[in-house]
């Protein structure tokens, strides 16, 4: 296919044209002369003695400007009949019309030419010395002409109207029933196209859920009092396990949208009021303070202990667990003598106790190196036990004053940023952003030794093992 632009015609093309058809006018002159006709001087004066015969030059050369006007007209609409562009349809509507033009314009041409000849006739009917027979006939046609004219003109509007009208309808119609087609078509293509990720996402979701549903039935149940997990728990589990291995076994591009639905349903079933997961965080969440929605406080507790660093989830597992004391918990020269000092009003027998000696130099930071160790217990009864009133009042002393410090140390692993982080990405359920609400919520979780506390302490361990995120299968769950 040639793509060259076409190449613009000679500057002098136009000039010659011009200086052809002068050379052509006088061409006929000259041969007029030849044959013996008047020349255009004699033809004035005749003209000027005559003014019928100039009227009919007149005539004669309006109906000439007519017809070249004519077949201006019917060339365009030829050549639009030539053009490859021109559809069938457009072919057929102009096979029914005469000389394949517009409607109405060779009508429109004939009452022209009778206006443009009749009316200057009939206005110099004098000057031209016409009879009154001849002026009548003139005004009869020019009266005959104009109102048959202008009367169908008039009498078709509403048709020619409404007709347009119809067909305009039917075509937007048409166009918007092959919209309406297109875009189902195109959606049903879409929807083809994005369901196998869909799939794929469905179930990368289940296997979440089932992952901690397994977690909670099959690994912590049985240690787990009565009742504290749904009845339904374990048969929304197996469910969801017959849900993932039918969907597992179908090949790539086999899965359809039945699959998609069944694996919607299994992540419900597990999602729901029977799954083992949402059940333990309501209960849970009934034993701590409100932090924002219903689940914001358990959102709070689970999603500080997934992100927490190693040590940072040691502390974590120690406070919410109550578990016996680990010299590793606490690092060294994290803990000053000033916050020493401010945790023994934390610790009742140890206030009791070394608060009056609290401003003794240096004994807060002999009595913080003593509770660290692990033979922490003996040291203290043989270097203050006369100030206890038994062994046993000296090691509950011992416990509550290092609980006070884990809680310190755990709430300095609590930042303003991380609490906010925590609530940008659990927010369907909408826990708090403030880092005093997460602190009172740990606080909380350490002292009130829930059994469902402390199976949502064991059931983040499990999970930090197996990698699996509580945090993605707890935005899904319906509250």
């Amino acid at each position: 296919m040639d793509l060259s632009l076409p190449q613009p015609p000679p500057f002098w093309l136009p000039a010659a044209r011009v200086l052809a058809t002068g050379l052509a006018g006088l061409l006929v002159l000259v041969l007029a002369e030849l044959a013996g006709l008047p020349g255009p001087a004699e033809a004035l004066r005749a003209m000027a003695q005559s003014p019928a015969l100039f009227a009919a030059l007149l005539i004669f050369l309006v109906g000439l400007a007519f017809a070249g006007f004519l077949w201006w007209l019917a060339a365009r609409s030829f050549a639009l009949l030539g053009n490859p562009a021109t559809t069938p349809a457009q072919l057929a509507s102009l096979r029914d019309l005469p000389l394949a033009l517009p409607e109405g314009t060779v009508r429109a041409v004939l009452a022209l030419i009778v206006g443009v000849v009749g009316l200057p006739l009939l206005l110099f009917s004098q000057t031209l010395r016409l009879p009154d027979a001849v002026a009548g006939y003139v005004n009869g046609i020019i009266a005959g002409v104009f109102g048959y004219y202008f009367g169908a003109r008039g009498g078709a509007a509403d048709t020619s109207i409404a007709r347009r009208a119809t067909e305009a309808l039917a075509t937007t119609t048409r166009a918007q029933e092959a919209l309406r087609t297109e875009n189902a078509t195109l959606a049903q293509q879409a929807a083809s196209a994005t369901l196998p990720g869909q799939v794929a996402s469905a179930m990368e979701s289940l296997a979440r859920h089932i992952g901690v549903a397994e977690t909670l039935v099959e690994t912590l149940g049985p240690a787990l009092p009565a009742g504290l997990l749904p009845e339904g728990a374990a048969e929304a589990l197996a469910k969801a396990r017959d849900a993932a291995a039918s969907a597992g076994r179908l090949a790539n591009g086999q899965a359809d949208a039945a699959t998609l639905a069944s694996l919607g349903q299994a992540i419900s079933g597990l999602a729901g009021s029977n799954g083992a997961f949402p059940a333990l965080l309501k209960v849970a969440a009934a034993v701590l303070p409100a932090a924002g929605g219903p689940l914001g406080a358990v959102a709070l507790l689970l999603g500080l202990g997934w992100q927490a660093g190693s040590a940072a989830w040691h502390r974590w597992r120690a406070q919410v667990l109550a578990a016996p004391h680990d010299p590793a918990l606490f690092d060294p020269g994290s803990i000053t003598p000033s916050s020493a000092a401010l945790r023994l009003a934390e610790a009742p027998v140890f206030a009791r106790v070394f608060a009056p000696r609290a401003a003794e130099p240096g004994f807060i930071a002999s009595l913080l190196d003593l509770v660290l160790r692990e033979d922490a217990a003996a040291r203290l009864w043989a270097a203050h036990g006369t100030a206890f009133a038994s062994p046993a009042e000296a090691t509950q002393g011992l416990a509550e004053y290092r609980r006070a410090l884990l809680a310190d140390r755990v709430a300095a692993d609590v930042t303003p940023a991380a609490v906010q982080a925590l609530a940008t990405t659990l927010a369907p359920l909408r826990p708090s952003a403030d880092a005093a609400a997460a602190r009172q919520v740990l606080a909380a979780a350490g002292a009130s030794q829930a059994p469902a506390v402390q199976a949502l302490g064991l059931l983040l361990g499990e999970l930090r093992d197996r990698r699996l995120d509580p945090l993605a299968t707890m935005k899904e769950l319906t509250p």
